[in-house]
């Protein structure tokens, strides 16, 4: 299912998507299943305006785009090419990201989960997923969701190749 928030998304960022290529996600029974990410691309759509993270599940060419909202990209370009703040402070406390879950495909607040260790303590904060996969990133640890979500948000070859097409044709019309 194609989401109506990307509809919008402009036909050159549909074809540079169409590069990634494959094969479609596969169906799972009750969408529990976990689903590694790997970061694809950070693309910034102009000066002040929003941004997409591009998560591609591992193995496969299924992705995950997620839209931030204009301004708050460039804050998190950084942070996904090394550690910032947070992260420097989660390792002065003695504790490291074990592993980040995106749980919805939206920049909100709790759209991801940080899970954190500290010894023998694991300890699980809510924060917006493009401030989560900078985490993951800076620590290296895992970036899943469930099959699920990436069976609602993602987008699959063929869906990629579908909007360019409804796109090329769009523009046809002009």
């Amino acid at each position: 299912m194609i989401s109506s928030r990307l509809r919008a998304v402009p036909a050159a960022l549909l074809g540079a998507a169409l590069v990634i290529g494959g094969t479609a996600a596969r169906p799972s029974r009750d969408g529990a299943e976990r689903v590694e990410l790997e970061v694809a691309a950070l693309l910034p759509m102009g000066e002040g305006e929003a941004t997409v993270l591009v998560l591609r599940e591992k193995g496969a060419h299924t992705i995950l785009p997620l839209v931030i909202p204009g301004g708050q990209g460039g804050e998190h370009e950084n942070e996904l090419r090394g550690p910032g703040l947070l992260a420097q402070t989660i390792e002065a406390l003695g504790g490291r990201v074990s592993e980040v879950q995106i749980d919805r495909a939206e920049e909100t607040r709790t759209g991801a989960r940080v899970r954190l260790a500290q010894g023998a303590r694991s300890l699980e904060v809510r924060g917006p997923p493009s401030e989560s996969v900078a985490l993951a990133i800076s620590a290296k640890a895992p970036i899943v969701t469930t099959r699920r979500l990436l069976d609602e948000a993602g987008l699959t070859p063929e869906d990629l190749a579908r909007l360019h097409r409804k796109a090329r044709h769009g523009e046809k019309r002009l």
